[in-house]
């Protein structure tokens, strides 16, 4: 399987604020592993499991059935993502009617770091929750997911990016899905930011940096590798099969 030369944004969030020989650890992972389905169904809807609108007028919100069916939709022919993108979109959903989450659509760019790469950890929407606007970020994987460093990359992140101008103030959370340690079922755990614990953007921005510096070495040692395994012209079959 081809490695991307940039990385998925979960997988630099969770890494650049490691000490470089643990990044280099995490990073040797990466792509070594294929999730059995994707979970991009689940992000797709988020605005939707907020109750987002294009305003906070009273507009008919979408209902479980549309989006189980829009789910179902943007999983395609992948038969099997249906169920781990359902199950989590379903938990989500009854969370927020117990927290009667209103949101307004709002459409936030993506951010280029450099390395041909771009975050967005944030989706377009905002909640409103307790009269203040609230910018959500959803980490539904259940291994390798956003641990306390990943999540103060994320919060700093959007501290830096997003929550400036009209949503200078604007609370920030990440949304997990971890399984309860008694029961084994998933449950929804929310995660607040602490303005306190912000990482400075010069900080940020040097972590991003060196990421991308132990990655491309990475990049630079399975190309090597590869070139390493490349026939020599004596096999009889006349083709390879990386």
């Amino acid at each position: 399987m081809k490695t991307p030369r940039s990385l998925p944004e979960t997988d630099l969030a969770r890494v650049a604020l490691q000490p470089n020989d643990q990044k280099r650890i995490i990073l040797r992972a990466v792509r070594s592993f294929v999730p059995p389905h994707s979970l991009l169904p689940l992000r797709k809807v988020a605005g939707a499991l907020h109750a987002a609108r294009p305003s906070l007028l009273e507009l008919p919100k979408s209902a479980w059935p549309e989006i189980d069916t829009a789910i179902r939709r943007y999983c395609g022919p992948n038969r099997h993502w249906i169920e781990p993108n359902v199950s989590l979109a379903k938990l989500l959903f009854e969370y927020n009617e117990l927290r009667q989450i209103k949101a307004v659509e709002w459409e936030f760019p993506f951010i280029p770091v450099g390395y041909g790469a771009k975050i967005k950890f944030w989706h377009d929407f905002y909640s409103i929750q307790d009269g203040v606007p609230v910018l959500s970020f959803l980490d539904p994987r259940l291994s390798d997911g956003l641990g306390t460093l990943g999540r103060a990359f994320v919060f700093s992140a959007m501290h830096h990016n997003i929550a400036i101008g009209d949503f200078e103030g604007a609370r920030l959370e990440i949304i997990r899905f971890p399984k309860n340690k008694y029961t084994g079922e998933r449950e929804v755990e929310v995660f607040t930011f602490d303005e306190r614990d912000v990482v400075p953007e010069h900080l940020l921005n040097k972590a991003i940096d060196d990421t991308y510096k132990v990655w491309r070495e990475i990049l630079a040692e399975r190309q090597a590798a590869q070139r390493r395994q490349r026939p020599t012209g004596t096999d009889d079959n006349g083709s390879f099969d990386f």
